[in-house]
């Protein structure tokens, strides 16, 4: 127990003290993650549908 609790001390105290570096690195990961999904939804619609979709259902 005592192991676990120093772990996560150490592991808050790395969060604490990099913190402008670890917001630019969440950043940077949300920023990428949009980016790809943009980049799915730009293909989505960039695709032809053939016929009346909605009469399909």
């Amino acid at each position: 127990m005592a192991k676990k609790i120093k772990l996560l001390n150490k592991k808050h105290h790395k969060i604490t003290k990099d913190y402008d570096k670890q917001k630019e690195r969440h950043l940077e990961k949300l920023a990428s993650k949009s980016l790809d999904n943009d980049e799915n939804f730009r293909k989505l619609k960039d695709k032809k549908i053939k016929g009346d979709f909605l009469k399909n259902f």
